[in-house]
């Protein structure tokens, strides 16, 4: 009877330090051939997650290596179960977006993951930040510890990374066996899903200059730039265009009806016409699960009025309207995802 209380009880905690092992020695073995590169001044920048793997192979074991459109071939199973007890499909994992890392002035996680397995066997999805910075060679960077042994230090701060370590085995579950080494989470990069498409999280745009927009504007899909005094030189519409890459991958009026519907009780139909206005409504709560600000706040859609409006839709805990003047500076953009 005590064997039958206690022996289950072991048997966790033997595979769990197991499990603790294997991830703090593939930890501790990659972050060794990125410490070894940095001290030859080869840790970056590299154009690409591609390019830096190139030279990654020359410092660190890799048995099989594949592309993003190959992912699967580099991955055990066809799925890893998130935290939310979705399944993801690995072979989706095409760019640091479904890592969820972040592009800022400092960081840029954009271009195609590549999948590896090391030489002991371990399958690894990796994406190179492409504004890393080439380290000092002279300076020495702490390794942090787990259990007394060495596990990782500062220069993996310049690749984010998911690694599995059951093989075939169960219960293949992200932050279980599928760990995330420098990745914020795994998945879709969707923050909200309506109409069948798929946005990012929410941002505040940085404003377009007149000069700015009219040298990008073609590319942009924008018909005119504000010439006038009032958002001459600080365009917050524009400056959404640019970090979503065009009018077209931005949120529509009525894109932004649909999710209006989301955070009101009832899910109303909300008027998405011109200049349109939706009263009555009772704010459910939900917005903080979309990433959004609670209970006021402001979207800019892609849809161009002239070169001093835009459309836009502004959601209150009662009502939603439009807005439309494009030097307001508290919008926010919403960027068409994967």
């Amino acid at each position: 009877m005590v064997a039958v209380i206690v022996l289950p009880s072991l048997i966790t905690n033997v595979n769990d330090r197991v499990n603790a092992e294997k991830i703090r020695s593939t930890k501790y073995k990659f972050t060794k051939a990125t410490d070894h590169m940095k001290s030859l001044g080869l840790i970056g920048p590299y154009s690409s997650t591609d390019a830096f793997v190139d030279e990654l192979q020359k410092y660190f074991k890799i048995a099989k290596r594949c592309d993003a459109d190959h992912i699967r071939a580099c991955w055990p199973t066809d799925t890893v179960k998130l935290e939310d007890g979705k399944e993801w499909e690995i072979s989706k994992t095409k760019t640091g977006k479904q890592l969820k890392m972040n592009t800022d002035d400092t960081h840029d996680y954009t271009s195609d993951n590549v999948a590896i397995i090391t030489a002991d066997g371990t399958p690894m999805i990796l994406n190179y930040n492409k504004k890393c910075e080439s380290l000092d060679p002279m300076k020495t960077y702490g390794w942090s510890t787990s259990n007394g042994k060495p596990e990782s230090n500062a220069t993996a701060g310049c690749v984010a990374a998911v690694f599995e370590i059951n093989g075939n085995g169960r219960p293949n579950t992200f932050r279980k066996d599928v760990v995330a080494f420098n990745a914020n989470g795994l998945g879709s990069s969707c923050a909200i899903e309506v109409n069948g498409k798929c946005f990012g999280a929410p941002f505040r745009p940085t404003p377009m200059t007149y000069a700015e927009c009219e040298a990008e504007k073609a590319n942009l899909g924008i018909r005119e730039c504000c010439p006038t005094s009032y958002c001459r030189n600080n365009d917050y519409w524009a400056g959404a265009v640019k970090q979503c890459g065009g009018t077209n991958k931005m949120a529509s009026i009525v894109d932004l009806g649909k999710i209006a519907s989301l955070l009101y009780e009832g899910n109303p139909t909300i008027d998405t016409t011109l200049w349109g206005r939706t009263d009555g409504l009772k704010y459910n709560g939900k917005a903080s699960q979309y990433g959004l600000p609670e209970p006021d706040f402001y979207v800019w859609s892609g849809e161009e009025y002239s070169y001093y409006y835009a459309q836009n839709m502004d959601f209150f805990a009662t009502y939603t309207s439009f807005g439309d003047f494009r030097y307001n500076s508290y919008y926010l953009g919403l960027c068409l995802g994967d």
